[in-house]
């Protein structure tokens, strides 16, 4: 009798038997079905992955697109997206945006005030589309009177240290809540970028301007010269001058007491915006931004002449205004108009005691429209030994007598028209804490003329059809106190959800979410 080895020595054409075979596919399935079912899992937890962090991404753009805008501004895209929606990049949200669509009630059965909650649907992300949900809550940073049994809050350095207050949500520092932040004057930007359209005079540049004064000859012979019809010797002089800029010494002129100082001092703050040959990712041509700052003090020589000092800084420090580039910025493109709007903010320090106001000039020769934002900065070290720093009393005093006049030109140096740009500006606030006049907090002190934009008087009251807006937390036009219920804060809670296609029509059911990020918002 021959085996199946034998006959296929004697046959080399012939194969393996069915049984042989059927074994073989056994074994072979054995081994593969548990590695195929492994691949397969490999495989959806690579999607599933690939999706959260598509998920997390678009989570993360609109957090970014938030941090651009106040809540007026928010609440305006998501009312009326049609006339422009920046929040994200609008050409990726294929459904549509919603604004307070599912406002919590309070005790009453009213809508809560300073809460909003704002909803997207098909938002396409890298090829996957999800829908999303933001909560704005700014009800924990409001003014404590609305939080019985709390009207004691005070802030402290401690406030973002912490839990949370379960009746107000504010942070707890141990021994008292906090509150009023969003009742308060601050001098943030919103929609600010550092490295593009922004200019921010820092405290280099104040002292290299001032060191630049006490540098130029003619300044220092006149007052030599006037210190040695006083008495002072010779080989003195050069001391005693040198102490007049000398921060240990008591009589050292800084810009606190520059006006008693000099017989005028003068400043000019001038950007220039003009189309730039960078373009951004989608091919439009940016807008380059430069800024020229110049003061003028003028000084009596020993004849009664006027001795007068130009300066933009001190190239010897290293700190000089002069055409200083501030970047290119990017132009906001509406898709549905084409119309552009560019974003410019500028810090500065008011010069107080000045002889003529503080001028401010911005020539727009980008043609696209204009989003200004002009601040006050307070030189606040808290330190009384420094020779700048003004108390509240004394800052108060200031502030009524600062004056500045603000010029929005077009290219060619004509007044831009209103319909153009718009301004927002703490300019006609005072940067004091709370409003007070010798020490007592909660007298309402406005100087109507304090403000002018373009030969136009701003002031408090109203009475201007122009679009400018303060930086006082009330977010709204100036004179025109926030309705009822509306969200105006400039600190805020912010959740952002990321879900499912699908999940707004179910009104976002928990199963459906897929990502939340959330924080803190200060502008």
């Amino acid at each position: 009798m021959t085996t199946a080895a034998d006959r296929r020595k004697q046959n080399k054409d012939a194969g393996f038997s069915l049984l042989e075979l059927l074994i073989a596919v056994i074994i072979l399935a054995i081994i593969v079905i548990p590695l195929l079912n492994l691949f397969l899992s490999s495989n959806r937890l690579n999607i599933k992955s690939r999706q959260t962090l598509r998920a997390t991404t678009a989570a993360q753009d609109i957090m970014e697109g938030l941090k651009a805008y106040d809540m007026e501004e928010i609440k305006a895209q998501f009312k009326d997206p049609a006339s422009g929606f920046y929040v994200i990049d609008s050409r990726m949200i294929k459904g549509g945006v919603k604004e307070e669509f599912a406002l919590e009630k309070d005790g009453a059965g009213n809508p809560a005030e300073n809460l909003y909650v704002f909803s997207m649907e098909e938002l396409n992300m890298q090829g996957s589309k999800f829908d999303a949900k933001i909560v704005a809550d700014g009800r924990g940073y409001m003014d404590p009177a609305r939080f019985p049994g709390h009207s004691t809050h005070s802030y402290s350095d401690s406030f973002f240290k912490g839990e949370k207050c379960t009746v107000c949500g504010a942070f707890k520092d141990g021994t008292k809540h906090e509150g009023i932040f969003n009742d308060a004057a601050m001098a943030d930007a919103r929609s600010i970028d550092k490295k593009n359209g922004t200019f921010v005079e820092s405290d280099n540049i104040r002292q290299a301007v001032m060191d630049s004064v006490f540098a130029d000859r003619n300044m220092e012979k006149a007052i030599k010269d006037k210190l040695k019809a006083s008495g002072v010797a010779d080989t003195a002089l050069s001391a005693e001058y040198d102490k007049l800029r000398d921060p240990i010494n008591p009589n050292m002129v800084c810009y606190k007491n520059a006006a008693s100082f000099f017989t005028k001092v003068s400043r000019t703050i001038e950007v220039t915006i003009v189309a730039s040959s960078e373009k951004d990712e989608n091919g439009v041509e940016k807008a380059a931004m430069e800024v020229d700052q110049t003061y003028t003090f003028t000084y009596k020589d020993l004849s009664g002449g006027d001795v007068t000092v130009t300066t933009k800084g001190s190239m010897d420090s290293g700190y000089i205004v002069d055409k200083q580039p501030c970047g290119n910025i990017t132009r906001i493109v509406d898709e549905a108009t084409g119309d552009q709007k560019i974003n410019v903010n500028i810090f500065y320090y008011p010069l107080y005691g000045a002889s003529v106001p503080d001028e401010i000039i911005v020539k727009n020769g980008s043609g696209a429209d204009l989003n200004l934002l002009i601040a006050k900065q307070r030189h606040d070290t808290g330190d009384p030994a420094d020779r700048d720093y003004l108390m509240d009393s004394q800052l108060m005093a200031a502030e009524q007598a600062y004056r500045v006049n603000v010029k929005i030109q077009d290219g060619g140096g004509s007044p831009l028209v209103s319909d153009r740009f718009s301004l927002k500006t703490n300019l006609g606030l005072n940067l004091v804490g709370k409003q007070f006049m010798g020490g007592v907090p909660g007298s309402d002190i406005k100087v109507p003329t304090q403000l002018t934009v373009n030969g136009t008087n701003m002031d408090l009251s109203g009475g201007s059809n122009m679009n400018i807006f303060t930086l006082d937390g009330v977010r709204s036009p100036m004179g025109k106190p926030a309705a009822s219920g509306e969200i105006t804060e400039l600190i805020y809670d912010v959740e952002v959800s990321v879900y499912e296609e699908g999940a707004a029509v179910k009104g976002f059911p928990d199963d459906m979410r897929m990502i939340v990020i959330g924080g803190s918002t200060t502008n």
